[in-house]
């Protein structure tokens, strides 16, 4: 079998002494553990359904567990089982955090989608706003809506620009000084 131990399971007694042993974070405890134990949690995890290449990490997590958690046990079923219920509850948590993890990345990939394709619109579309935008010529227009209605950061935009912060910071007020006079006084613009 991929997942058997390296070493006999140990007896009722010697199962009372490591336990108290991890309990007292003894290093030689958690040797002994994990030649004992690596194999049973190993077998554990992949009959849950965890992926043999990912089965390491989860054990690596059951092992947390246990550090958080420790307790005595006096026979070798009672540790056993609870190893098991550690086991059980870390696939469990694993599948939740990949379905968040799934469901989180798709919410952000269909929010990047639509933010993307209604930025180059949203602003042309807003009458007054539009029209003000049409008397910046084509880098000072892209300037405006990347920064303010696309979400890029001044640093951004410098970096694209090859120029300082100070200086996209400047341009920024300047055109925003020049829409709001086309704004209020459209007429002699």
């Amino acid at each position: 079998m991929l997942f058997a131990p390296s070493q006999s399971f140990p007896m009722d007694a010697e199962i009372a002494t490591l336990t108290r042993n991890l309990c007292r974070c003894d290093e030689s405890a958690w040797r002994d553990f994990h030649d004992r134990y690596y194999g049973f949690l190993l077998g554990r995890v992949a009959a849950r359904g965890i992926a043999e290449s990912e089965a390491p990490e989860c054990v690596q997590r059951i092992y947390l567990r246990v550090l958080r958690h420790p307790k005595p046990f006096r026979t070798r079923a009672d540790f056993e089982a609870w190893l098991s219920c550690l086991a059980r509850c870390e696939v469990i948590d694993t599948a939740r955090s990949v379905q968040r993890r799934s469901w989180l990345r798709e919410k952000f990939a269909h929010w990047s989608a639509s933010r993307a394709a209604s930025a180059t619109t949203a602003v042309e579309d807003h009458g007054l706003l539009g029209e003000a935008l049409k008397i910046l010529d084509g880098d000072e227009r892209a300037l405006v809506t990347r920064h303010y209605v696309g979400g890029w950061s001044q640093e951004e935009l410098a970096r694209e620009h090859g120029v300082t912060v100070k200086a996209i910071e400047s341009r920024l007020a300047r055109l925003r000084g020049r829409l709001r006079n086309h704004l209020e006084n459209p007429e002699t613009c």
